[in-house]
């Protein structure tokens, strides 16, 4: 059986309270071209609902400075940030910021 070299699929995991939101711990994509991790958010926010997209965005339409978001176990800060391009076989992490006092 021969690869279709076009389609990208990766893997979105996500950790502790976001399975709540999300409900379930990963959900895979495909894609027809190379996306940023800004698109995929999108489209996952259209899939998942306004809940997911208000806890990932703060409100100036950048991610949250409660959700630290990984791309195959390293900060997406160490790349591109949102606009780092995904690779077929990626793996993006949801997991939320830990904070204490």
């Amino acid at each position: 059986m021969l690869k279709d070299f076009n389609v990208i699929n990766i893997k979105t995991s996500f950790f502790s309270l976001l399975v709540d939101i999300v409900g379930k711990e990963e959900i895979p994509l495909s894609f027809d071209s190379p996306l940023i991790i800004r698109e995929i958010l999108v489209q996952l926010s259209s899939m998942i609902g306004k809940n997911f997209e208000e806890n990932i965005f703060s409100s100036r339409g950048t991610l949250s400075k409660y959700i630290i978001l990984g791309i195959n176990g390293k900060d997406i800060r160490r790349f591109d940030g949102l606009d780092t391009m995904i690779k077929d076989g990626d793996e993006i992490s949801f997991l939320p910021a830990i904070a204490g006092g």
